[in-house]
């Protein structure tokens, strides 16, 4: 008889025909001779055993209560029993390869049907649990029943469960969700924190052009040196999540298609970039822990042909890996992006170069082949691996218009960014080369007059330091006249033409705001005092762009070569009121309007809250007390804001007021 009867689960002794406490009571209420009717019930229920019946007498005399005794029968039957459970497990492992495949099968399912009604007996319920975990296919009434039951549910193995939620996806979207939004969660608060030096780290790092000399440079000028120290450095601190979700997803291709559903609509509608980071590094695991044929098992379905995104998508994580993409690479990807087969995953692949590092990683290394045309005196447009490498740059950009709409056809690259605009960005690499050559040269001469002037010295019997020759006794040391840096009209001109396609082109956009944050790593002041105020954010990813620029922006300006130029007042007045307070009036504005603002926004107080961190960080070694006390009065928070940035206000500002005790 089947316990289980018109889609419900039958519990307990009576579903298996066995008489349990109910009827003892019921036997006790309706006898004339109560012990008679218990000894009745022990001979009914007792194991039938007819060797046995001897000794039970002598473990009466011996004070063996019989609970007892079949306790311990019931724990050495058990441990048998699991050892031939797991050796039909076993052997279903192996399914086709194993002749006894179906008749494993039917035993366990034998086995389980004659047990289950026993589910919450505490000695049996690891075995009846281990017998779900051995089936390929537990009949789905007694899945819902152990999902219904959220204690069992709790203890149930990861291979059972996985059964359960390939049924039942909003159940697996529970497990999942809280782990997508402790990754995502983990970058939103480094992008946004308020403290400068939260994460401890900075997962887009630059280069230390400190004491790199001109043939070096040349090589190196905007080369990515972007570290993807999320997984190839010692950062793993949310690799756990991602060894989770894959322990979860397990050798299911369903679940795995449900996942990469989610994170895909997630993707578009939150306009989070992380989670196509997610995403990338859940299919690297699976590609590091399975075989290939397993691999493409768990990625394949019906309508994408699996082999080539994987392929794609394992160049792409190569060159991340090595922060740039080498010719053999390009031609690799090339031939993929060629390919006719390429349209049907155009999605996919657009939904892997959206990870945040691989965007970095191309708009960088477009900046470092524009260098190259550059030095080698060549157009843009005759550079194929520039183009290339915009193709990529242009498909990610636009990935969530491509992912959205499912198209296949790849965006073009507009003919302006490639005929006007990218000369044009050249020119200010140029400018800056020109600057570089009149630098040394001058440093040159310095130095040859250092050593004339050491050399005359010995001459007369007086070696002095080249520091010390031009300096007469008794004389004080001249201060350096303040830095006047000029814009030509020229680059005037061309910036002028520049700002027209950044904000309406995506690519043009993103190359921009790469360069200007070279302009901080080359210490290029005249470039960035040109480029800085003219910043416009991608128009479809201003979220991403804005949040991701700050925090570059932010964690640059404390690097020592460039946290020394706030001990001037153009510095000052260019990042302060050319810049930072700018945004800050225009965040005020849309929070009092609440117009255009989304939660994910890069918010008026948290800007505020960063803006007073790098204040206190360059206040009073660098910043002077006449900026910062100006700074102080402009920067005061609004009415609409909370009670916290008032707090972190009223510390600001005492730091202000101990400076002026100390003077008085």
């Amino acid at each position: 008889m089947s316990n289980v009867e018109n889609g419900s689960v039958r519990i307990g002794l009576d579903a298996l025909n066995i008489q349990d406490s109910n009827h003892l009571k019921y036997a006790l209420l309706n006898c004339e001779d109560p012990l008679k009717s218990i000894s009745e019930f022990q001979e009914e229920n007792s194991i039938s055993l007819p060797s046995l019946k001897p000794a039970l007498n002598l473990l009466d005399l011996h004070g063996i209560k019989r609970l007892d005794f079949h306790a311990s029968i019931a724990d050495e039957l058990k441990d048998h029993l699991i050892k031939k459970v797991e050796e039909l497990s076993a052997s279903i492992k192996l399914k086709e390869s194993s002749p006894t495949y179906e008749e494993d099968c039917g035993k366990l399912e034998d086995l389980l049907e004659k047990s289950f009604p026993l589910i919450f007996n505490s000695r049996l319920t690891p075995l009846i649990l281990l017998i779900m975990k051995s089936l390929p296919n537990v009949n789905q009434n007694y899945l819902d029943f152990i999902q219904s039951n959220e204690k069992l549910y709790s203890i149930a193995p990861i291979e059972l469960k996985r059964q359960i939620w390939t049924n039942n996806p909003n159940v697996f979207m529970n497990e999942l969700q809280p782990l997508f939004d402790k990754f995502t969660q983990y970058f939103d608060e480094i992008l946004t924190s308020s403290d400068l030096n939260a994460s401890g780290i900075s997962f887009f790092t630059a280069l230390n052009h400190v004491n790199i000399d001109m043939p070096i440079l040349k090589e190196n000028l905007l080369l990515s040196n972007t570290v993807y120290t999320y997984l190839f450095k010692s950062n793993k601190k949310q690799i756990p999540v991602v060894n989770e979700i894959c322990k979860l997803i397990g050798t299911s291709s369903s679940l795995y298609q449900l996942t990469v559903k989610t994170l895909t609509d997630l993707f578009i509608k939150s306009h989070n970039w992380f989670y196509a980071t997610l995403k990338s590094l859940i299919v690297n695991k699976f590609h590091e822990s399975l075989s290939h044929e397993n691999l493409l098992n768990l990625i394949g379905s019906a309508d994408v042909p699996t082999e080539l995104i994987l392929k794609f998508g394992n160049l792409v994580h190569i060159c991340l890996k090595e922060r740039k993409i080498e010719a053999k690479r390009a031609k690799e990807l090339e031939s993929i992006m060629e390919s006719k087969k390429f349209e049907r995953i155009l999605p996919e692949a657009a939904f892997l170069l959206a990870d945040p590092f691989v965007v970095d990683m191309l708009a960088r290394n477009s900046l470092s082949l524009l260098n190259k045309c550059v030095q080698n005196e060549l157009l843009p447009r005759n550079c194929t691996e520039l183009i290339f490498v915009l193709r990529l740059l242009s498909v990610s950009l636009l990935s969530r218009d491509i992912i959205n709409s499912q198209t296949n056809k790849e965006p073009k690259i507009d003919s302006a960014l490639i005929t006007e605009y990218l000369p044009n960005l050249a020119y200010f690499i140029t400018d800056f080369y020109e600057k570089l050559y009149d630098d040394s040269v001058g440093t040159l001469s310095n130095q040859a007059q250092s050593i004339t002037s050491t050399l005359l010295s010995s001459s007369t019997g007086m070696i002095t330091s080249p520091a010390a020759g031009n300096v007469a006794p008794n004389s004080s040391k001249t201060t350096s006249p303040p830095i006047v840096l000029k814009i030509s009209t020229k680059k005037l001109e061309i910036l002028s033409s520049v700002k027209s396609l950044i904000g309406e082109n995506e690519v043009c956009s993103a190359l921009f705001l790469y360069l200007v944050i070279g302009c901080f790593e080359l210490n290029d002041w005249v470039n960035l005092k040109a480029l800085l105020p003219s910043i416009k954010y991608p128009t479809n990813n201003s979220v991403y762009f804005e949040k991701l620029f700050i925090y570059q922006f932010l964690i640059i300006l404390l690097e020592k070569s460039v946290i020394e130029q706030f001990k001037h007042d153009w510095f000052v007045q260019l990042i302060f009121d050319d810049f930072l307070l700018v945004i800050m009036r225009i965040k005020d504005e849309q929070a009092q309007l609440q117009e255009n603002y989304q939660k994910s926004d890069l918010s008026s107080e948290m800007l505020y809250e960063q803006t007073y961190k790098l204040m206190e960080k360059i206040f009073p070694n660098y910043l002077s007390l006449n900026n910062f006390n100006r700074l102080v009065e402009i920067v005061k928070p609004k009415k609409h804001h909370a009670n916290t940035l008032q707090i972190a206000y009223s510390k600001l500002k005492s730091k202000l007021d101990s400076v002026n005790e100390m003077q008085f």
